[in-house]
């Protein structure tokens, strides 16, 4: 129950990554095992681009999410862009690349139900300053943590309106919601829909700056240099082709979840529960427990869940969206994100609510 920090490889991707790896041909060579290899990249392209509502021949495949946003920002940064404006929710991939610069990165505040704060991302883009270039944003589809999704559209159009550009981390979002906005870069990452690890992309609008972030061949237009990873980007694809609908019935199994913990807990407390949210997710917290003790409990009973986003789960202290929401003092300590995927079934519910009515000593009506 941790799809949010990465998903189990699809069959549809294992198989024609299997397929890949036993053809031969570098897909920049020019013969014919060159140009079958080019083949799996093209259809990748074309469904990876048809699952995030972007032009094709826009669409830049890199190694990770993470990649994708630092390569926005580095085109940002060489295109004057002196300060960034960053969402408090953001993946820790922008928060760091802006740091590598000499430039301001300024987080946007958030509610506490954890939206981005439209009215001061609004009134900082018309009291901008012409000295700190052309103004650049940059938000999160949707949290990884407490899955709120953003509006992204009216980002975008603030944005624009104030001649700036924008990069959308929907690394969260493809394939769970529908990506509809006019974003300059948009970043996303196959492990998150049933494809392999390694393998990320990057939407470049033909109207937004570019830099070259990895130098060398002229692989990707001469956008993004190295051997391109044949397979991994033939998985992506082929994870891209089928994801759409596939988490139709996560929510029935979180709204399943959360009132089996209603029950049992009565000061339980859900993040973003006032919003709209990821389907497959739930933050939520208990107060006399912490996180790591709740993780490891869990972990024995056989249930892999985790206390926030996978990049920073190991750290101790709230998590960067408790800190952004306004909640680090007063919300409990005990944080747990169960996130659910394409292969969640019932039982895993029923399983999940079993293991924590045993982990928590508590009495679970629905237990088996």
């Amino acid at each position: 129950l941790d799809h949010n920090a990465t998903t189990p490889l699809r069959l549809q991707a294992r198989n024609v990554m299997l397929e890949v790896m036993d053809a031969i041909g570098n897909a920049s060579a020019v013969h014919s095992h060159g140009r079958s290899a080019m083949g799996y990249i093209n259809d990748a392209r074309d469904s990876v681009s048809l699952a995030m509502g972007v032009c094709a021949q826009d669409l830049i495949f890199t190694g990770s999410g993470t990649e994708s946003d630092n390569m926005a920002i580095h085109s940002a940064i060489h295109n004057g862009c002196r300060r960034l404006l960053v969402s408090g929710m953001d993946h820790p991939a922008t928060f760091m690349a802006a740091r590598k610069y000499d430039v301001r990165a300024e987080p946007i505040p958030v509610t506490p139900d954890g939206c981005t704060d439209m009215g001061w991302l609004e009134q900082t883009l018309a009291n901008w300053d012409s000295s700190d270039g052309t103004p650049f944003v940059s938000v999160v589809a949707a949290n990884s943590e407490t899955g709120a999704l953003q509006d992204i559209e009216a980002a975008c159009e603030l944005t624009h309106a104030a001649g700036g550009h924008i990069l959308v981390d929907a690394v969260q979002a493809l394939g769970k919601v529908r990506l509809d906005c006019d974003a300059d870069y948009i970043a996303v990452s196959a492990h998150k829909i049933g494809g392999p690890q390694g393998v990320g992309a990057l939407y470049v609008s033909p109207d937004a700056p570019f830099q070259t972030l990895i130098a060398g061949g002229g692989q990707e237009k001469r956008r993004r240099a190295g051997t391109l990873n044949t397979a991994g980007i033939a998985g992506f694809g082929a994870a891209a082709a089928v994801c759409e609908g596939s988490l139709d019935h996560t929510e029935a199994l979180r709204e399943q979840i959360e009132a089996g913990l209603r029950t049992m807990e009565p000061e339980l407390f859900i993040f973003s529960n006032g919003v709209e949210r990821l389907p497959n997710t739930c933050f939520f917290a208990v107060p006399d427990k912490a996180s790591s003790t709740l993780l490891m409990a869990l972990d024995l009973a056989g249930v892999s869940v985790s206390t926030g986003t996978a990049c920073a789960s190991g750290k101790v202290g709230a998590s960067r969206a408790v800190t952004a929401m306004g909640r680090s003092d007063n919300a409990p300590k005990g944080c747990i994100r169960v996130s659910l995927g394409y292969s969640s079934s019932a039982d895993d519910a029923s399983q999940f609510l079993n293991a924590w009515a045993l982990v928590r000593g508590k009495t679970y009506k629905g237990a088996l």
